[in-house]
């Protein structure tokens, strides 16, 4: 095995998947992997940098139960229907992440700043003079929250209802995972930091009673154990790893980062099934951030033909002065 590839233990869930698929002898018929975002928000503080990260609920038959993860929500088309933007144009966003389609580019950060909101009440935008928005300045944030969630508001009404515009380069992309095609479903997930937001304050709503706080990437690395996969799985792992390594938010905010997609791959070696991984190239290894033909094969979805927004629904608004 390559020197930079590494290896992790599945979950018990996956490793119920994969004997009963070697049982039967045939490979799956994977799905096309959805696309979602993840907000990891962050925030200096004298133990360092700390990350906000949530625990799924020890519920019988949650088949994420006890598990550390990050807000996550798969994209949708009404993040974009009209989205009043400011800062970074669609093609910006395109030139992030490395994709070709600036709208499917900007679902993804709008996805992000949705999670942002529904799960922790943090809003990634700023008013018509320019300016970040805290908490104080919307007394009815709160309410609203519920109704974004139940898809009866959506992110561009809840913007435009109080003439604020997104501001997508508040988010900083760190790793995009496609998970293994062994599973039942799969996701195309970018994972974004976003250091949080001065005067904001985080409040913190689960549907399925999760708990959330604020812990050093150490210290979730360490409640994990150091190969662990049934309470944290290895984008989350990895995303804790690089974050350990920054020593403020501004430092993670300015990293480079490779966007090409992590592809794990299922090996069986020793009786036992493992996921193999070549994490993505840090900014010191020329090597490993030059372009060069994709080892793995590409995501089933095209983004040059795949388009969040239908031919008869608006394109992003673009405030053309922020952009």
């Amino acid at each position: 095995m390559p020197r930079s590839e590494r290896e992790f233990p599945v979950s018990a869930e996956l490793e119920r998947l994969l004997t009963l698929f070697a049982a039967g002898d045939r490979p799956p018929h994977p799905d096309t992997p959805t696309p979602a975002a993840a907000v990891v928000l962050v925030r200096d503080t004298a133990a360092g940098v700390q990350l906000f990260v949530t625990r799924q609920s020890d519920v019988r038959g949650n088949v994420e139960r006890n598990r550390w993860s990050f807000p996550t929500v798969e994209l949708s088309a009404s993040d974009l229907r009209r989205l009043p933007l400011a800062g970074w144009s669609p093609e910006k966003c395109a030139a992030q992440l490395g994709m070709s389609a600036g709208g499917r580019a900007l679902g993804y950060f709008a996805a992000t700043a949705r999670a942002a909101l529904l799960t922790t009440g943090i809003l990634l935008a700023e008013d018509l003079d320019g300016r970040v928005v805290t908490t104080a300045d919307a007394p009815d944030w709160d309410d609203d929250r519920a109704e974004l969630a139940d898809g009866r508001l959506s992110l561009p009404q809840f913007l435009d209802d109080r003439s604020l515009r997104f501001r997508p380069d508040l988010l900083h992309p760190w790793l995009r995972w496609i998970n293994t095609p062994w599973q039942l479903r799969r996701f195309d997930t970018v994972f974004f930091v976003a250091a949080l937001p001065h005067v904001q304050a985080l409040e913190f709503r689960s549907r399925n009673d999760s708990w959330g706080g604020w812990m050093t990437p150490a210290e979730v690395l360490e409640a994990t154990g150091p190969s662990a996969s049934d309470h944290i799985s290895v984008a989350t792992r990895l995303v804790c790893e690089g974050l350990a390594e920054v020593p403020t938010v501004g430092a993670a905010m300015a990293r480079v980062r490779d966007l090409r997609p992590v592809c794990p791959e299922i090996v069986r070696h020793d009786d036992a099934w493992w996921v193999t991984v070549r994490p993505p190239g840090e900014p010191s290894d020329r090597e490993a951030l030059r372009p060069h033909a994709p080892e793995e094969p590409e995501p089933e979805t095209d983004e040059d033909s795949v388009s969040l927004v239908g031919d008869d629904e608006e394109e992003p608004v673009v405030d053309e002065a922020g952009a």
